[in-house]
């Protein structure tokens, strides 16, 4: 066990207690240790043993932890990883990454330049493609070429539109027409020298297709940080999200990034309800008990009481202000090649879980490059309704015309001329050219299924501030108050005594005898009291107790109020032995009362 645990357990219990407890340092150790009385007036009865029962009646100091980033390791132990303290959203992780990779052989594909002129020994990201192999050479450079196509430097060579380019750009040499990357990108909406995959459609559809598809993701979509993560410079996130059956994974392998700096504190207040209680077990003796005393609520069973939203009870300093990390990220392709749909029927009706095929993009699993290429082309383009016609009418581009569904694509030319490609949406036009720019570079060609590309991006805005953890941190915590308790004290209940009942005042001042319930046994003893709670007769057929008393948002106990005087109960122990107890309250001082108990015989 955590050498920490049993230190701030005992800190909260003492503090329950006080210092002066009465149950703890009595005067009258004889009346304490028992002392033997006859059995009044009922024969049925032995000897009474006589103890007096007080209450705890101060209020415990607050605990008070300061620790450093090794204390709070050594505090929680294995338990850290129980703690959430974050939900990120991924959206900022995977801009991040996507931006890398764009510029990750340099910014010239940006130029308006048939060339995009790729230098991918301008940064250390290009310069780590492939590790033993020139980057030209490496999958991962292909990728980039994917990512970086623009209607200006777009290459449609080896796919169903190079006939149609070939015819645009030769018309376009004589001044008929404007050429092909102009009359693409007006197709599509997209600036001449822009991506055409946006920024908002590739996080969309990674979010989607390669993160929200997790096992250990939730239906929220977030990325859960815990207390083991953060205490791990965030190591322990690629064995929950990295690969799992199929799925390749969010983070491959490694993911590296500090939320903790070297300069942490966490300092923590709670109250303690904690309280050591002076109880009775009827065959051995006077005892204690510690119980929960949570007068605070809202669940009213809490054994300590935190604020993580009041900055005097919870604070965190040497949160590292700039949140970034480093991640290995990997992406599977199909292992074959993902033709078009084209034509009508069936292909207006191939669409997200509806694939009309096995030969669908959409019959891919969801975390397959193909797929997330094609459901961001489908992000971008899904409302997409153009027309416009060039050399008076003779060649005609319609999206979305006549009755066919936005991103439907039609190209209506004279003659035949060109051999444009067949109506299809156009995203399965972007998956066609994708597919021929990642495998086929000017430097290599890649067979199908030998383009899984894998990559570390470095220094990646995680889109929090330390300041904005800090807070964030407070809700995720308030919702774990309970745990964090459990965690804290570990089980306070391993050092009660074995008693019968416990002598208690209620949330409203009224006193109660309370007897003992299945929470107040340490963890895996059995409860084995045949008939719990008190009752008015030695038959126990008439119970007087119950677990519902006005003024008490306690439900576990059986309990019983009591007043001045003598009031005379029954029980049976958890044997079934039965027994009286005479329970005699002086008037006007209920902080003391005394308990004559005796053992029925005959």
């Amino acid at each position: 066990m955590n050498r920490l645990l049993p230190v701030v357990a005992s800190l909260a219990i003492l503090s329950a207690c006080g210092k002066d407890d009465p149950g703890l340092g009595a005067t009258d150790g004889e009346a304490d240790s028992g002392s033997s009385t006859g059995s009044e007036t009922d024969p049925r009865f032995g000897a009474e043993q006589v103890y007096p029962l007080r209450l705890n009646e101060q209020t415990p100091a607050p605990l008070v932890l300061e620790m450093t980033r090794d204390e709070v390791a050594e505090l929680f132990g294995d338990a850290a990883a129980e703690v959430r303290l974050l939900s990120l959203d991924p959206s900022p992780l995977l801009s991040g990454t996507i931006a890398a990779l764009r510029n990750a052989c340099g910014t010239a594909w940006q130029q308006d330049d048939p060339d995009p002129h790729h230098d991918c020994a301008l940064t250390e990201l290009g310069q780590s493609f492939g590790q033993f192999i020139p980057w030209q050479l490496s999958p991962e450079y292909g990728l980039v070429r994917l990512l970086t196509m623009t209607p200006a430097n777009v290459d449609v060579t080896g796919t169903t539109t190079e006939h149609l380019a070939a015819l645009v750009d030769a018309l376009a040499s004589v001044g008929e027409i404007d050429p092909f990357s102009v009359v693409l990108g007006s197709a599509l909406g997209v600036g001449h020298t822009e991506a055409m995959i946006s920024d908002e459609a590739l996080v969309a559809s990674l979010r989607e297709n390669l993160v929200a598809t997790h096992p250990a993701v939730g239906p929220a979509g977030q990325l859960e940080v815990t207390l083991a993560d953060a205490l791990s410079d965030l190591g322990t996130l690629a064995v929950r999200y990295g690969p799992a059956g199929d799925h390749p994974g969010i983070i491959s392998e490694e993911v590296g990034g500090q939320i903790f700096g070297p300069d942490f504190r966490m300092r923590v207040v709670a109250d303690s309800n904690l309280r050591i209680m002076d109880g009775a077990d009827a065959s051995h003796g006077k005892g204690f008990v510690t119980v929960a005393d949570d007068r605070t609520g809202p669940t009213f069973d809490d054994e300590l009481e935190f604020d993580f939203d009041d900055p005097e009870r919870f604070g965190l300093q040497g949160v590292v202000d700039d949140l970034r990390v480093d991640l290995r990220v990997t992406m599977l392709e199909h292992d074959a090649f993902v033709p078009t749909c084209v034509g009508d029927p069936p292909c207006q009706a191939n669409l997200p879980g509806e694939p009309v095929d096995d030969t669908s993009v959409w019959a891919l699993p969801p975390w397959s490059l193909e797929r997330i290429v094609t459901a961001a082309a489908l992000h971008d383009f899904g409302e997409r309704v153009y027309f416009t016609q060039y050399v008076m009418g003779l060649a005609q581009v319609l999206i979305g015309q006549n009755g066919d569904p936005p991103g439907w694509i039609h190209y209506e030319i004279e003659a035949g001329l060109g051999d444009p490609p067949g109506d299809q949406y156009l995203w399965e036009t972007v998956l066609e050219v994708a597919q021929v720019a990642l495998h086929h570079t000017p430097y290599a060609d890649y067979i199908e299924g030998g383009a899984d590309v894998a990559f570390t991006v470095r220094d990646i805005p995680v889109g929090l501030t330390g300041a904005e953890a800090t807070e964030a941190l407070r809700p995720y915590l308030g919702e774990q108050a309970g745990l964090l308790s459990d965690l804290l004290l570990g089980d306070y209940r391993d050092n009660n005594d074995p008693v019968d009942f416990h002598y208690r005042r209620g949330d409203d001042g009224q006193t109660f005898l309370f007897f003992t319930a299945a929470d107040d046994l340490p963890l895996g003893v059995e409860y084995t009291y045949p008939t719990p709670g008190f009752f008015a007769d030695a038959e126990l057929s008439d119970k007087v107790s119950d677990t519902l008393q006005p003024g008490v948002s306690d439900l576990a106990h059986e309990k019983v109020p009591l007043g001045p005087g003598e009031t005379v109960l029954y029980f049976a122990d958890d044997t079934g032995q039965v027994y009286r107890v005479r329970v005699t309250m002086p008037e006007g001082d209920d902080t003391e009362i005394e308990v004559a108990i005796a053992a029925r015989e005959d």
